[in-house]
């Protein structure tokens, strides 16, 4: 079922992995963990938040209307690859992260589809439960990556998909990284606990001067 789930989402509207981006100084407690944790889950401990105070103030203000649950209740992944907090976070590069999930964790009971920032109130909450969900999505918006004077294609752009609770590391299918010492570092990390997944180097995924990647591809 999980498999024809994302094979169906991929052929059908084109939207490929899903990604979750954190600062390389998680990686150890994230694997410790077993799992990518909700916001409200960490709250108490300590870790590298990339947000700045004012978007996870306005976050913390959002509830999921197809849920009546918090926002910070759910592990968000976003769709589309260099979106605006990438830009944000482009001084770190080094540090960055992007953890990389087939569509089969839609197959989590609770998971929602967000069409835009789940931050804006523009944006609409989707309880998923068939793959016609992404009918709402804006693919061309999420595969844009020249949205920067275009307020409402910036939110499209910043679709999510937000998992309840709690994401177990053992759905990730690779990790993309800015560089070989980067790619090094985190190879280190997950060989501590004994885990064999690829981690591969890719400029394309961050803003710097490098050829255009295929969101599909590591």
């Amino acid at each position: 079922m999980s498999q024809s789930l994302s094979r169906t989402i991929n052929e059908k509207y084109q939207v490929w992995v899903a990604h979750h981006m954190t600062h390389m100084d998680n990686l150890r407690s994230i694997l410790q963990a077993g799992e990518l944790r909700s916001y409200n889950l960490m709250r108490g401990q300590s870790y590298r938040n990339l947000a700045n105070e004012d978007v996870q103030a306005g976050r913390a203000a959002i509830v999921v209307s197809a849920t009546q649950r918090p926002l910070h209740d759910y592990v968000p992944l976003y769709l589309g690859f260099k979106t605006p907090m990438v830009a944000i976070n482009q001084t770190h590069n080094e540090e960055l992260l992007f953890l990389r999930f087939s569509l089969d964790v839609l197959a989590t009971i609770g998971s929602v589809v967000c069409d835009g920032n789940a931050r804006s109130h523009a944006s609409k909450f989707y309880l998923f439960t068939d793959p016609d969900v992404f009918s709402n999505l804006d693919v061309a918006a999420i595969r844009s990556v020249k949205y920067a004077k275009d307020p409402e294609l910036k939110r499209r752009k910043q679709a999510e998909i937000l998992i309840p609770d709690r994401l177990p590391m053992s759905q990730m299918l690779d990790m993309i990284c800015y560089s070989e010492s980067a790619q090094t570092r985190a190879l280190s990390i997950l060989n501590e606990f004994g885990i064999k997944r690829a981690v591969k180097v890719n400029q394309g995924w961050y803003f710097v001067n490098s050829p255009q990647a295929d969101p599909k591809e590591g």
